[in-house]
């Protein structure tokens, strides 16, 4: 079974060019590294971390991949960063997008030092894209410790790594340990909640603050300065996700996936849908899936 906290070796990595490790660094059952790899052919692959895991996207355009996060109702589209907890099974659908990653793989060794034999990471759930401004800096940092090391660098490491594990209880643990998400938090999760419920309707910013009962500014504001990518972007990265998911699903009509999915119409649907896979929803719903 695939396995995406380690380092690939001794995995087939069907559909993959140009993999290889940058930097990392490791301490106890603690391990981050920036890797690069390029995914050239269309595969679904079917698989399970041993242990807490995260990547952070360093390139600046969105990823298109889609993430099963154990139900039938829990496909999304990976944002910038993802959160898979440990001993579950997944399913991923990369994109045909070359990608450098941070990625950080957590050990109970190294969570029980830092929370002093307690488990707040536990019963977290999996998310394929947490928005959290403090956990993107920290990925960032770490990104440019290891490939430019400085003075007490493996320290900067851990506490950065460390960083990230706390940040993440506050996010998405539950709201009783640490007094749960800020308001500008809950805010980000009304505005996500409405948009993935409302995406065959109208997605204006206006309506949106409408349906958040907000102003419009605010609404953009807090939902940009939350996430760093725009309402516009969120949205239509949401449709493409859902677009594919239904085109996999081989029942509903493209006439019908367009409307479902917010378009007014087909050719629209087609033209954003290519823009956006560089493949027509016909072509991308007679692609073979692979399993790794």
């Amino acid at each position: 079974m695939f396995r995406p906290e380690s380092d690939w070796t001794g995995q087939e990595r069907f559909g993959v060019n140009d993999f290889y490790i940058e930097a990392q660094a490791t301490m106890c059952d603690a391990r981050v590294d920036v890797r690069h790899f390029n995914w050239v052919l269309p595969s679904t692959g079917v698989f399970s971390p041993e242990k807490h895991y995260l990547d952070y996207s360093l390139d600046s355009q969105p990823r298109r991949s889609i993430v099963s996060m154990g139900g039938p109702n829990r496909r999304a589209a990976a944002g910038d960063i993802l959160y898979m907890p440990p001993h579950r099974h997944y399913v991923g659908e990369p994109a045909l997008q070359e990608r450098h990653l941070v990625c950080v793989v957590l050990g109970d060794m190294f969570l029980d030092e830092l929370f002093d034999g307690e488990r707040p990471l536990q019963a977290m759930e999996p998310c394929a894209d947490v928005q959290n401004i403090a956990m993107r800096r920290m990925f960032e940092g770490l990104a440019a410790e290891l490939r430019t090391p400085g003075f007490a660098s493996q320290t900067m490491i851990q506490s950065m790594m460390m960083g990230l594990a706390v940040e993440l209880v506050r996010h998405l643990g539950p709201q009783d340990l640490g007094g749960g998400m800020t308001r500008c938090g809950r805010q980000v999760r009304h505005i996500v909640d409405y948009v993935m419920d409302n995406l065959s309707g109208a997605l204006g910013v206006a309506d949106i603050a409408r349906g958040c009962n907000m102003s419009v500014r605010h609404v953009a504001r807090v939902f940009k300065d939350g996430t760093g990518v725009s309402l516009g972007e969120f949205v239509a990265t949401s449709r493409i996700a859902l677009a594919k998911e239904l085109l996999r699903g081989d029942t509903a009509r493209i006439k019908e996936v367009s409307w479902r999915c917010g378009f007014s119409s087909t050719s629209a649907f087609s033209a954003a849908f290519r823009a956006a896979t560089g493949q027509t929803p016909k072509e991308y719903r007679v692609l073979p899936i692979q399993l790794h």
